[in-house]
């Protein structure tokens, strides 16, 4: 296994770190979208009526109706984000990154990291975030904060009053709002905030650089290999891993990578030891 000792000195004597995180990271923070565990026993008429079982599989279902989708996001935006607090491993991680230049790459969509006071500025969303909602028709509108739409539904919800002119409509061509996430071919990243993580690794080049990845496996791809190839392509960066070994490095990062293959709670236990 590395050594943490000599992590805790690359992440010290760093200018700046870029934290790389994903599923591995929402299941510390209570969302595991693949288990299976309480789904049914929580969400048991969607779980009857559409055959699904997992947060994800619900997720990539389509509903009859706007209205039931709606009410069940909101269900899931209230207890994963509405009704967030961050535990002792994103304290850890806010510790860490205290007195450093930093930037989050993540694809988790549960607003976390802006829930847990990183800045925001300095975030990437990769898969979109589920406190916001963007237009369904295919048509880049914009994406408008849906937490008051939550809200609604929620005391709807409760009153067993829900209705279809709940739903949040568009206000350039009144098409449905959807969750701001790849649901469908619908999509739209985040462009500001990736222009703003793509200033950032241009502006580190030639500066020393850890690179710290949280629980990113392959449900997203696009922030493991990119990363480790650019850690190999700039001599000043640093590459570690908790879900990775020693030996999952390529030959070139030995000296400059270590991989705890591990969960990232322990390893954010053991740099603020």
């Amino acid at each position: 296994m590395a050594d943490f000792t000599k992590v805790k000195e690359w992440i010290k004597d760093a200018d700046a770190v870029i934290v790389t995180a994903g599923n591995g990271m929402a299941k510390e923070e209570g969302l595991d979208i693949l288990s299976e565990e309480n789904f049914d026993d929580q969400f048991g008429k969607i779980a009857d009526k559409y055959d699904v079982h997992t947060i994800g599989d619900a997720l990539d279902k389509k509903f009859d109706s706007w209205s039931e989708q709606w009410s069940f996001w909101s269900e899931l935006v209230n207890e994963y984000s509405l009704q967030y607090e961050p535990c002792e491993t994103m304290q850890a991680l806010k510790q860490i990154l205290k007195d450093k230049d930093y930037f989050i790459a993540t694809s988790t969509f549960a607003h976390f990291f802006e829930n847990a006071g990183f800045k925001e500025n300095s975030i990437f969303d990769a898969f979109g975030d589920w406190t916001k909602m963007q237009c369904s028709s295919g048509i880049n509108h914009g994406q408008k904060d849906d937490r008051e739409v939550v809200k609604r539904f929620l005391k709807a919800i409760k009153e067993n009053n829900v209705t279809e002119d709940l739903v949040p409509k568009c206000e350039d061509c009144n098409s449905p709002m959807e969750l701001h996430m790849p649901l469908n071919a619908n999509f739209f990243p985040d462009t500001d905030a990736n222009t703003r993580f793509r200033w950032f690794l241009t502006g580190n080049e030639d500066k020393k650089v850890v690179v710290l990845e949280l629980g990113v496996d392959e449900t997203s791809p696009q922030l493991l290999d990119p990363m480790v190839k650019l850690v190999e392509q700039f001599p000043n960066w640093k590459y570690v891993a908790a879900d990775l070994a020693d030996e999952d490095m390529p030959d070139d990062l030995k000296k400059r990578a270590a991989g705890f293959a591990t969960n990232s709670h322990d390893v954010l236990m053991n740099l603020t030891k």
